[in-house]
Parts: C-alpha cells; structure tokens; sequence
C-alpha cells in the first residue's frame, strides 16, 4: 500500500467511530419518582421544575412521565426526589423487559448520574 492509503486508514479509523455529542442535559434537574414500571424494574420519573426543558429536549411524554432505562426500583420509593443528569438512551441501551404486567408508553431517558436531593 502507498502513504496516502494507510493514511487515510488511520484518520477514518481515528475519527469515524467517536461521538463528541450524546444529547445530554448539562446540569442536574430535579424529578420525582411517580411509579415504577414492573416489567423493566426501573423508575418512572417526573419533573416537577424543568418540565418545559425535558419537553424541549425529550419530547412530550404521556402524563408528563418520562421512563428511566437505567434507574433500578430497587434503591428509590415512590415520591422521592432526586438529582439527575440524563441524555437520550441508545439504541444499544434499550433492554427487553418481561410482559406480565401493562406497559406504559413513556419516553424513555438514560439518567448519566444522580444524588439524593436536600
């Protein structure tokens, strides 16, 4: 192979696979545990302060309730606030859930961190 081939080579292989930009809220929001959904055992989540800016950005969910991918039932109660930092899920991300229970339907978000609020 010549120069300009490897070349090309190593600049696709440097910059075709990264991804600068995940969709995700910079600063932490409140929202507020409403429910869970037991086929996925995850939080069901409302935002009580930024509703606008999670509309904007997630779009309109039924009830204003947005589905967490990631936020196990497990370690939260219902009506317990807390902080959260969240981005669109991946494709990749979305698990298969059980079906013994309804679905709801809510927009779902991939919460990148979170802490207890005060």
């Amino acid at each position: 192979m010549n120069r300009f081939s490897i070349a090309l080579i190593i600049f696709l292989f440097s910059f075709a696979c990264s991804r600068d930009k995940y969709d995700t809220l910079d600063s932490y929001v409140v929202g507020e545990i409403v429910n869970f959904d037991l086929n996925c055992e995850t939080c069901i989540l409302k935002f009580p302060n930024d509703f606008l800016a999670i509309k904007h950005e997630f779009g309109a969910s039924r009830d204003n309730f947005y589905q967490t991918i990631n936020l196990m039932k497990d370690t939260f109660k219902i009506n317990q606030k807390v902080l959260v930092k969240l981005r669109k899920p991946e494709y990749n991300e979305i698990r298969a859930c059980k079906t013994l229970f309804p679905s709801y339907g809510y927009i779902g978000v991939y919460i990148t961190d979170f802490k207890p609020a005060e």
